[in-house]
């Protein structure tokens, strides 16, 4: 067929029409330059990843820290610093060959010996990683790209275990990891796009782009995918209250603003220069019993304690909007297909009578019960507040400590000092990797029907099995009151509208992201 020039012309004009919107504006381009500044809730308990489960840390040190796996949108494993991966026909053998020319911030080029002992290390001080080096029978290194992890029992989410966020499975260079000996690692190198400067405390932490920097050639996916890094620099600032973060990133003090009260949000969102930002994912605020100490240790209190709340009331008063929270008994979101309502005739009980029964059959005495929570995340400190008085009515003594954030993670991890402590659980891609459950996590939940169950979980891995199995854990688990889940909650940050390319999944993803000049 010929075109005639008439015909010429419009089919040019028509094409036009329907691409320019598909063709980035120049202001739309991902910008090179700038510092981005973020304020964050407080300081960090430590930078090192290995050592703490912390969100914060993982939070400011994702964008330094590079391990073999991550995940993307859909919470899928994608490889990292894996090149290829094989597993052998019975499933207990992982062979691992690395990406060559990768290198760490001092120059180094990433070799299998520091995989080996990074993941070493995170198998002897990581809550997950003492989970999952339970069932490893080797860990070696026939040659500089290649490391061989085989297993006793065959685990199919041993990828996903991997690059879960978090206390997360980071690489260190060996000699790193020798300096360090049973301590917290005393240099912050990895591989990642943004290499460590320094750490002023209460004032700020500041990493710069790494030149040197060997990224994935994928489309970036969650956090997954080709990183780059477009900022000169990234500031994390310490401000514990939620106000002055609102204010500095409404005068333009920051970029982006950590975890803002919910009641905030309608008002927010009318300001044409700031972007109120809902995550996608649910997390669960909780109150953490220890296993250990006399009184919480005692089953018939966790169940007092348990049966006394008035969940509703707690949800309400920590945040406000009732599009920011939902009262659910399952542990696993309703959007996961594990969900399951097991249990929920122990949920939003309101009953102090019960509680005062169970007390009593427990020999109570009336011993403080030692609370420890903070008002650096304000619903922590406030859901506290909310349930004192409800334990009191029902013959509870409640101590309730209120510290800063980093003295709670530092004060958890010692069981004589506290009973209870309030934090939240993110979102987890499967009940393997729920802290609650996990008998090494501070809680020290360790219940040998449920530790045999959840063997079996990562057993297998055909979905109705594994969905029959996590519904008599999650029954056993409220049976049991192994630690309290008020409800779910969407957390809210927010950013100013020229700081574009933020994503997250399910944790802060500032490398691809940029400032946008006016």
């Amino acid at each position: 067929m010929r075109f005639l020039p008439g015909r010429v012309v419009a089919l040019a004009v028509i094409l036009a029409l329907v691409l320019l919107p598909l063709i980035p504006s120049a202001a739309q381009q991902p910008r090179r330059g700038g510092a981005l500044r973020v304020a964050h809730i407080g300081e960090p308990p430590t930078l090192d990843q290995h050592w703490t489960t912390a969100a914060i840390t993982g939070h400011i040190m994702n964008h330094v820290n590079e391990g073999l796996f991550a995940v993307n949108k859909k919470f899928e494993p994608r490889p990292v610093l894996v090149d290829k991966w094989t597993l052998s026909p019975d499933r207990l053998t992982y062979t691992f060959t690395l990406r060559k020319g990768v290198k760490f911030h001092n120059g180094k080029e990433l070799a299998s010996e520091d995989v080996k002992a990074s993941l070493e290390r995170w198998g002897r001080i990581a809550t997950r990683g003492r989970a999952l080096f339970a069932n490893v029978v080797s860990l070696s290194n026939p040659d500089p790209l290649t490391v061989v992890m085989k297993l006793r029992d065959p685990y199919a989410l041993l990828p996903l275990d991997l690059g879960w966020v978090g206390q997360s499975a980071v690489v260190f260079p060996k000699e790193v990891i020798d300096e360090a000996g049973t301590g917290p690692v005393k240099r912050f190198i990895s591989t990642g796009p943004y290499k460590f400067v320094e750490h002023l405390p209460d004032r700020h932490i500041r990493l710069d782009r790494f030149d040197g920097y060997a990224a994935r050639t994928e489309e970036p996916d969650g956090a997954t995918g080709r990183k780059n890094a477009y900022f000169d620099s990234i500031y994390v600032i310490p401000v514990p209250d939620a106000a002055v973060r609102i204010a500095g990133v409404k005068r333009g003090e920051f970029h982006f603003a950590e975890t803002i009260p919910p009641d905030e949000y309608d008002r927010l969102r009318t300001d044409p220069d700031l972007v109120p930002f809902i995550t996608e994912t649910a997390s669960w605020l909780t109150a953490v019993f220890n296993n250990r100490s006399p009184l919480m240790g005692n089953k018939k209190i966790r169940q007092a304690f348990q049966a006394v709340l008035d969940q509703e009331s707690v949800m309400r008063a920590a945040y406000g909007n009732p599009r920011f929270w939902r009262i659910d008994p399952g542990l696993m979101p309703k959007e996961h297909y594990l969900w399951t309502d097991a249990g929920k005739e122990f949920v939003n009980q309101k009953n102090p009578e019960r509680a005062r029964q169970l007390l009593a059959e427990a020999g109570y005495k009336g011993e403080p019960i030692r609370w420890v929570t903070t008002m650096e995340y304000v619903a922590y400190g406030t859901a506290a507040q909310v349930v004192k008085p409800m334990l009191e009515r029902a013959g509870f003594v409640v101590d309730l400590q209120i510290v800063d954030w980093a003295t709670l993670v530092a004060r958890r991890a010692r069981p004589e000092l506290w009973d209870v402590f309030s934090t939240a659980f993110s979102f987890v891609a499967d009940p393997v990797l729920l802290l609650s459950l996990q008998p090494s996590w501070p809680g020290w939940y360790d219940n040998r029907d449920m530790n045999a169950m959840m063997t079996l979980m990562r057993r297998h891995s055909d979905p109705k099995v594994r969905h029959d199995l996590w519904k008599r854990m999650q029954k056993l688990w409220y049976e049991d009151a192994g630690t309290i889940k008020f409800g779910d909650y969407f957390v809210l940050h927010l950013y100013r509208k020229e700081l574009k390319g933020y994503v997250n999944i399910p944790t802060h993803v500032w490398w691809n992201s940029w400032l946008e000049t006016r």
